[in-house]
C-alpha cells in the first residue's frame, strides 16, 4: 500500500535557501554528485562545509581546488559563478577523536549549521574490524555527537546501505535489530584480537565487515539521535548517473562495475549465481537527489525516517539481462579482449572452478606464451586472478536475491510538486533498463577506460 506525504507549497531549493549545511564524504564518488546538486539547484545555499582530510604538501584549499577541476562541476563552473565562496573546506577525518576538526571549526559548525549529510565511510568489504569500526560505526557516533552541540538542531542524513541487513530476503524501509551489540563487538575485539574465525560469529550472517559496521551504526542511530530530526537513506548498488551532472558519470570501479566489464570483455565466462538474480542498481544521481530532497521534507519530524534508494521492489533488473548488455557493448565497440564473449551461470563450485581453469587460465597461459615470445608483456594470466578474486568477492551476492522494498521513497516523490519532480528525479520505477544500461557502459568507457 502506498503511503501518503502531506505535499508542501514549500519547493526543495527553498528549503535550503539561507541555509548552511555540513558534508562528510564530499570528497567520495556519491559525495561529489552531492556537492555538485547542492550546488547546482539549491542555488540561495548559503554554505556547505565540507570535511576533508588533510594529506601530506596538498592544502586542503588545493585539494578542493582539484576537487572542482573534474568534469562532475563542469556545469557548476560555467553557470554558477559564485561556487567557490559557498564551499568551506574543514579539515578533519571521521577516524580521528571529534573528527579531527579544531575548536575554533567546531564552534563555527554548531552555530551555523541546520543539515548535516554523513556520508563518509570505509566500503572496503573485508577491512579488519577494528578498523571499520572505527570509520562507520566510531565515525558515525562522533559526527552524531556533533550535531547534538548545535545550536539550530539540525536534520542528520546518514547513507548507509542497503546490504546492511541481507540476513533477510525483503529489506523493508524499517529499522532491523542489530546482528550484534556494538559493546559485545568491542569486547570481542579485545577478547580475541585478530581471530577472524571468532570475529566472525558476531556477524549473523553478514558477510563482511563493512555490511556489519553498516548494520550496527543504523540501529545505534536510531537509539542515540535523541530528539535531532534523522534520515536513513539505504543505497543498494550505486552505479553511474541517469541524467545528472553528466550522463553516464563515474569516477571508480567498485561495485559491480569491475566485474560486469570483465564479462563484456570475455575475461570472465562462468560466474556464481543465477540469470534470472535481481542486481539491485540505482544511478549515483537518484541517490544523490533522494538525499537532498528527504533531508528538506523531513523539516518539522522529531521521528527517523528510513529509505531504501534500491530498484528490486520497484523495477527488478536482471543479472542476465545486465551481463548480456555489457556484452553486447562491448563487442559493439570492439572493446571485447576475447572473441565471443560469454557468461555461463551456475550455483556449483565444483563447476566454477573446472570451468574457468578450462576455459579461463589455460587460454590465458597460453596467450602470455604468445605475448612473450614476442616481446610484449605478458598479461592475461593476472587479468585472470582479478577476476576469479573479483567472483570470489561478490559470490555472496551474486548467488542471492533479494526484494528491496522503496515504497517510502515512491509515496516521498509522488508528494513533491511536479516542478521539484523534474529537478530531483529519484523514483527507481522511472528507469528504463533497455536505455539505461547502454548509458551505464557508455560512461565506464568514456570516463573508466
Amino acid at each position: 500500500m502506498m503511503l501518503m506525504y502531506e505535499s508542501s507549497n514549500e519547493s526543495v531549493a527553498d528549503f535550503y535557501a539561507g541555509k548552511s549545511v555540513f558534508v562528510t564524504g564530499g570528497t567520495g564518488y556519491l559525495g561529489k554528485v552531492l556537492l555538485e546538486k547542492l550546488l547546482y539547484s539549491c542555488e540561495k545555499l548559503d554554505k556547505i562545509y565540507l570535511l576533508i582530510r588533510e594529506k601530506k604538501n596538498v592544502s586542503p584549499e588545493k585539494r578542493l581546488q582539484n576537487i572542482f577541476e573534474q568534469p562532475v562541476f563542469k556545469r557548476v563552473k560555467s553557470e554558477r559563478a559564485d561556487y567557490v565562496r559557498k564551499v568551506v573546506p574543514i579539515v578533519g577525518d571521521i577516524s580521528e577523536p571529534n573528527l579531527g576538526v579544531t575548536q575554533e571549526d567546531a564552534k563555527e559548525l554548531q552555530e551555523k549549521v541546520s543539515v548535516v549529510f554523513h556520508v563518509a565511510a570505509n566500503i572496503k568489504f573485508n577491512e579488519p574490524l577494528k578498523v571499520a569500526m572505527n570509520t562507520n560505526f566510531e565515525g558515525t557516533r562522533r559526527v552524531l555527537n556533533l550535531c547534538k552541540k548545535m545550536k539550530q538542531l539540525p536534520t542528520f542524513v546518514y547513507v548507509s546501505t542497503a546490504f546492511s541487513n541481507t540476513n533477510s530476503e525483503i529489506i523493508e524501509e524499517v529499522i532491523y535489530p542489530p546482528p550484534a551489540y556494538y559493546e559485545d563487538v568491542y569486547t570481542a575485539l579485545q577478547q580475541y584480537g585478530d581471530n577472524d574465525k571468532e570475529i566472525r560469529k558476531l556477524w549473523c550472517d553478514r558477510p563482511n565487515t563493512y555490511t556489519f559496521t553498516k548494520a550496527l551504526t543504523e540501529h545505534y542511530v536510531a537509539a542515540q539521535r535523541n530528539n535531532i530530526p534523522t534520515v536513513i537513506i539505504r543505497p543498494s548498488i550505486v552505479v553511474p548517473s541517469k541524467n545528472e551532472p553528466l550522463e553516464g558519470w563515474i569516477d571508480n570501479w567498485f561495485g559491480a562495475t569491475l566485474l560486469l566489464v570483465m564479462i563484456g570483455k570475455g575475461l570472465c565466462r562462468i560466474i556464481a549465481g543465477a540469470s534470472s538474480n535481481s542486481l539491485d542498481l540505482i544511478p549515483v544521481d537518484y541517490v544523490s537527489n533522494l538525499t537532498i530532497v528527504a533531508a528538506a521534507k523531513c523539516k518539522g519530524s522529531d521521528g527517523l525516517l528510513v529509505y531504501n534508494s534500491c530498484s528490486s521492489g520497484a523495477n527488478p533488473v536482471t543479472f542476465g539481462a545486465i551481463c548480456r548488455c555489457f556484452i553486447s557493448e562491448s563487442v559493439r565497440f570492439k572493446l571485447n579482449d576475447i572473441p565471443y564473449p560469454t557468461i555461463i551461470f551456475t550455483k556449483h563450485q565444483w563447476l566454477l572452478k573446472t570451468i574457468s581453469f578450462i576455459i579461463q587460465m589455460i587460454p590465458a597461459f597460453f596467450a602470455d606464451c604468445f605475448l612473450w615470445l614476442s616481446g610484449k608483456r605478458p598479461r592475461y594470466v593476472k587479468l585472470q586472478q582479478i577476476a576469479l578474486k573479483l567472483n570470489n568477492n561478490y559470490q555472496y551476492f551474486t548467488t542471492r536475491s533479494w526484494l528491496m522494498d522503496s515504497k517510502k521513497t515512491q509515496a516521498l516523490y509522488a508528494s513533491l510538486s511536479a516542478l521539484d519532480q523534474n529537478l530531483f528525479p529519484f523514483n527507481p520505477v522511472n528507469i528504463v533498463w533497455s536505455e539505461y544500461l547502454p548509458v551505464y557502459y557508455k560512461g565506464v568507457k568514456t570516463y573508466l577506460f
